[in-house]
């Protein structure tokens, strides 16, 4: 089934191999994987690099294991995609900027759609969101969890389920691209403005003024990060 590993970093190459193998569907989701003791003889490889392999497969969601009955192909999802993603925009700021970039297509249109098909509940989430985002603040946050939970009433309330899914699914990478901006110094109390502005457009009924509003936001986010990406990279900070 295996064949031998070529010598580079060992347990890299073995996760490598067993991600293809399940990629192209030669391991189906739910079979289960040879013993550790075959797979190695297979591989060629110490059985501590085996496990280092599966160790690192299970974090990445690709096998799971049974204790006494050892190890299956998982049922990949985004998840599996968009937590290493997430990671990388965490340490990466252009890459936030990239992210916001994409944003700006994306959101400015899902604000003038609320606007215009927000229901009184919808309305009352994303006020709710505000507040929860202000009571964050409030008590030494960054409003992240608040900011979420706006930007993804907003697509729910363009009902257009498409938006609605795409945030749902990018959650954890949009988020990313959010922090990176709130933890900028005086950005959560700037924002929570942006987001009031944002919010009584789409209240009000006013598609232009909404997707101005969400214009504006995501242009100052745009222009924070950058600021900061050039202190750093000038050694400023």
């Amino acid at each position: 089934m295996f064949e031998q590993v070529q010598h580079k970093r060992i347990y890299e190459e073995v996760v490598e191999m067993i991600v293809q193998r399940i990629r192209s569907g030669i391991l189906t989701v739910g079979q289960k994987l040879p013993p550790e003791r075959v797979l190695a003889e297979e591989m060629r490889v110490s059985r501590t690099s085996l496990r280092e392999a599966l160790r690192a497969l299970e974090s990445m969601g690709y096998i799971y294991s049974v204790t006494g009955g050892g190890n299956y192909v998982n049922s990949v999802s985004l998840e599996h995609v968009l937590s290493p993603l997430a990671a990388m925009v965490a340490q990466d700021k252009k890459l936030a900027i990239d992210i916001i970039e994409v944003r700006q297509h994306l959101e400015v249109h899902m604000a003038g759609l609320a606007a215009k098909h927000a229901t009184k509940q919808q309305i009352a989430q994303m006020y709710s969101a505000i507040l929860n985002m202000q009571s964050e603040v409030e008590t030494g946050g960054n409003g992240i969890e608040g900011d979420n939970q706006f930007h993804l009433e907003i697509a729910r309330a363009s009902q257009n389920k498409a938006f609605a899914i795409i945030v749902e699914l990018v959650a954890e990478l949009l988020a990313e691209s959010r922090k990176a901006t709130l933890d900028i110094p005086g950005q959560p109390a700037k924002s929570i403005q942006d987001h009031q502005a944002i919010f009584e457009a789409i209240r009000a009924g006013d598609e232009k003024r909404a997707a101005e509003a969400m214009t504006e936001h995501l242009r100052k986010a745009y222009q924070n990060l950058t600021t900061v990406n050039t202190a750093f990279s000038s050694g400023e900070i």
